[in-house]
């Protein structure tokens, strides 16, 4: 053979490699995929048993009628689990499917696949970034692993606008301060990716904290204003921050990886699964439970401020703010659901922001994690809508599901802050 066979060799994999990757990275390809991906999920989550969308079929529309016809602004006249910005989908939703009649829930899926796009044009600078066009596909691959949930909650707006801040986090930071403070009033978690834009670009903090300022300050005056024309006094502040005491008062949830032990301690007869009708949940009542509860609490605050703290250090240490901002962000939101007494199926669809910044900003063996967060999806989906009546039951099988599907959420948590102290230093 002649001496150049092994070179041709050794090139023909790596053009076929550039042509997959162009495949793969077409717009033509992933945004009609995109939103197949989406109706997927809406006619899955219609058609199959387990009511995936049931917060919105009767929650939320309820809510936004309320609003509507009886004056009840969740939020802003009484005090509401949300923030008071997660009433504007709602509101919307009933607003389109009013005018064209339509139904709600079809309505709801429709705007949420719409915010949806619209998060993929700015992440992929408008389908230019063919390396971002091509972690859409993860992207799509994490909403399959967690099923219909992922688009049938107020958590799915919240990650649309805060995929759109982090995109902006570099070069707009007051765009993307505004959308992640946005998302903070639509549902609290993206507070956390502004925590970590703050710490990591040091010179845009002005530009990122303002524009949350600003509206915090616009929805305090306008929560006094409707507190003074109802003759209610300055009690509007305290309906409007309503959210964070209901909360703080809440028990401990059965999906919530603190409840991990006392699921198991449950099954042998200490403890029981009690149904919430107030706030629609089922909640682990146990004599550890309260203790428990309120530790999670201190250590999601500690956790917290210590990875604030980390990445301040390592922003001075390594000059990598981009990669900074990436790793805190999935130590943070992580920590969010790990110490949370909450931990509903949808809060999972978070982790989807922070994998994504990683693999923006090729983050060394940023894929480990997206493994990690597509098994915790998977695992997640098996435990509801499907077969959550198993662990209602307290079922030995359902019960190492959950187990494994926890400990998985600690490992990512653990992950993303030896990600943030690996970062290599810059030698003065």
């Amino acid at each position: 053979m002649p001496s150049s066979s092994p070179a041709v060799a050794l090139e023909r994999p790596t053009g076929q490699r550039r042509l997959v990757r162009r495949i793969f990275s077409a717009p033509a390809l992933i945004v009609p995929t995109f939103i197949a991906v989406h109706i997927w999920l809406g006619v899955w989550g219609l058609t199959h048993y387990g009511w995936p969308f049931g917060d919105v079929t009767s929650v939320y529309h309820w809510w936004s009628y309320q609003a509507v016809r009886e004056g009840t602004w969740f939020g802003l006249t009484d005090q509401w689990v949300y923030p008071l910005l997660a009433m504007i989908p709602m509101l919307l939703t009933l607003l389109f499917s009013t005018s064209f009649g339509l139904d709600y829930t079809v309505t709801w899926l429709g705007l949420v696949t719409v915010l949806d796009v619209a998060a993929l044009l700015v992440f992929t600078e408008g389908l230019r970034n063919r390396h971002r066009l091509r972690l859409v596909w993860w992207w799509m691959a994490a909403l399959l692993a967690l099923g219909p949930v992922a688009i049938g909650r107020i958590d799915v707006v919240a990650l649309a606008l805060a995929i759109m801040g982090l995109s902006l986090l570099e070069h707009r930071p007051r765009a993307a301060g505004l959308l992640l403070a946005v998302g903070t009033w639509v549902k609290i978690w993206p507070a956390a990716l502004l925590l970590a834009g703050l710490a990591a670009f040091r010179r845009a903090r002005r530009r990122l904290v303002m524009p949350g300022v600003w509206l915090t300050a616009g929805l305090a005056a306008l929560a006094m204003l409707v507190s003074a024309v109802r003759g209610q006094g300055l009690s509007g502040l305290a309906t409007l921050f309503g959210f964070v005491r209901g909360q703080t008062s809440r028990n401990l949830q059965v999906e919530a990886v603190g409840a991990t032990w006392g699921l198991w301690q449950a099954r042998a007869g200490d403890g029981s699964v009690v149904y919430n009708t107030e706030i629609y949940t089922n909640e682990l009542i146990s004599d550890s439970s309260v203790a428990i509860t309120q530790g999670v609490t201190v250590a999601m605050g500690l956790i917290a401020a210590a990875v604030a703290l980390l990445a301040l250090v390592q922003v001075r240490r390594s000059r990598e703010p981009r990669l900074v901002a990436a790793w805190a962000s999935l130590a943070l939101v992580t920590a969010l659901i790990v110490c949370n007494k909450v931990g509903s199926p949808q809060f999972e669809v978070w982790l989807i922001a922070p994998v994504l910044l990683l693999g923006a900003m090729r983050a060394p063996h940023w894929w480990r994690p997206a493994v990690l967060v597509t098994l915790i999806g998977v695992l997640t989906q098996v435990i509801y809508p499907y077969w959550y009546g198993y662990l209602l039951n307290l079922s030995e099988w359902m019960l190492w599901v959950i187990t494994v599907r926890n400990l998985a959420l600690v490992a990512l948590m653990v992950w993303g802050v030896v990600g943030l102290m690996r970062l290599p230093r810059v030698r003065r």
